[in-house]
């Protein structure tokens, strides 16, 4: 005859079994299990970070590379004889100029000539558009595999630290492929104070994709003469987005007034990623991208050409060139970029290549930057205008201008020396 246990000897087996499934329950029967809790343990997680966000942006690199070099290039080779028949037949001025641009050495330079009918298209088309699908491709690979979620966890206290938490990681991700949707994103943010930062944030400190491939196509194009590979300057670059990005978060979560809650951060299990779904966010997100850029990339090589042909664009160059040598340590011509920057961060870096300037490798390390800072281009500026409203806008636009020139003028001291 069975005796009843002692409610002591209850608890006692309840403890025993709890202490069973939590020893079951820590020792990992699979690989995703053990994957599980590295990826969000500081310790495992942010090495496993840093290694997998470099293998995603060198697959990206490899991917967009491949494009450009196997399909798009060997595209605008074939179009380069209907563009110079057209050039031919057109009588010299400003239709010639507007349409087809400027010969370089002779020929069409697809990047320098700055016509609607050769920079105009193939900057998106075959500068930029191989990039936003690789990157696209991995947002989404990444996204559907679950690890976005587990990046966020993993750096949700440092992102509190400035104001925010760690979904506004996915700003930043959204940002490296275009500006646009990365600030349409921080609507995930609880607050006016965390979107507020997130936004300027992104705006001062965060290259989108057309930006960064335009970044390295400068620094392999005007390499002649530089100390070290291209590769040094452009990590100087980047070093110093991500320095400011943290910097200035920080001190705008101690000024910005306003509340950041914490919230609790749910982490899905991994998945097996589906190819069909992926293709198909990658497909939504690349239309999403061209529908975006092309209008503003016309308009702002149209609006270039005719401030080019009107001569306005060498009286900006001579009324901004004091403040281009003295704060920044620049030719005054770079004063043209910045103005083209503000139209389209792309098409500004293009037009660099197209200056008859012989530019020192640091100097190229603080226009770059610089351009990055200083303003978003007009299309992430109008999405800000919907997302903050005039008062936030006008803050977060000084926030910009003040931080270009106290940067830059660091880094003509650091890097050039006077």
């Amino acid at each position: 005859m069975k005796t009843s246990k002692s409610e002591e000897e209850k608890w006692a087996e309840i403890g025993r079994i709890i202490r069973e499934v939590q020893e079951v329950k820590h020792h990992h029967h699979t690989l995703g299990e053990y994957l599980s809790d590295a990826t969000v343990k500081p310790l495992t997680g942010i090495p496993l970070a840093i290694i997998i966000i470099f293998i995603s942006f060198y697959i990206v690199r490899l991917i967009g590379e491949g494009l450009i070099g196997y399909v798009f290039d060997p595209l605008f080779d074939s179009y380069q004889p209907i563009a110079m028949g057209i050039y031919n037949w057109l009588n010299q001025g400003f239709l010639r100029d507007i349409l087809i641009g400027t010969l370089i050495d002779g020929k069409i330079d697809y990047l320098q000539s700055m016509g609607l009918l050769t920079t105009a298209i193939y900057v998106p088309f075959a500068a930029v558009l191989p990039y936003i699908i690789s990157f696209y491709f991995m947002l989404s690979l990444l996204e559907d595999v679950g690890y976005l979620p587990r990046l966020a966890t993993l750096v949700d206290n440092i992102f509190h630290k400035m104001g925010m938490h760690g979904h506004a990681i996915v700003s930043v991700f959204l940002g490296l492929g275009c500006n646009v949707p990365g600030a349409l994103s921080t609507r995930i943010l609880e607050t006016r104070k965390q979107r507020f930062i997130s936004s300027t944030l992104l705006a001062i400190a965060v290259p989108c994709m057309a930006q960064i491939s335009m970044i390295f196509a400068i620094f392999a194009k005007l390499q002649s003469g530089f100390s070290y590979p291209p590769m040094v300057y452009i990590s100087l670059v980047f070093i110093t987005l991500t320095c400011l990005y943290f910097v200035a978060g920080f001190l705008l979560n101690k000024f910005v007034k306003g509340e950041s809650p914490e919230i609790f951060l749910e982490i899905p299990p991994y998945r097996r990623p589906s190819m069909r779904t992926i293709i198909k966010k990658t497909w939504m997100r690349v239309r999403w991208f061209l529908k975006d850029a092309l209008p503003w990339l016309f308009i702002g090589v149209f609006l270039i050409n005719v401030l080019y042909f009107i001569g306005f664009i060498d009286l900006l160059g001579n009324v901004f060139s004091p403040i281009m040598e003295g704060v920044f340590g620049l030719p005054g011509e770079t004063s043209i970029v910045l103005l083209a920057g503000f139209l389209r961060k792309d098409l500004a870096v293009g037009l660099l290549l197209g200056l008859n300037v012989e530019f020192k490798a640091m100097q190229l390390v603080i226009i770059a930057t610089i351009l990055t800072i200083y303003f978003p281009c007009v299309a992430t500026f109008s999405v800000l205008f919907k997302e903050l409203g005039t008062k936030d806008l006008l803050k977060s636009t000084m926030i910009m201008v003040i931080t270009a020139i106290v940067v830059g003028g660091i880094m003509r001291i650091i890097l050039l020396g006077v």
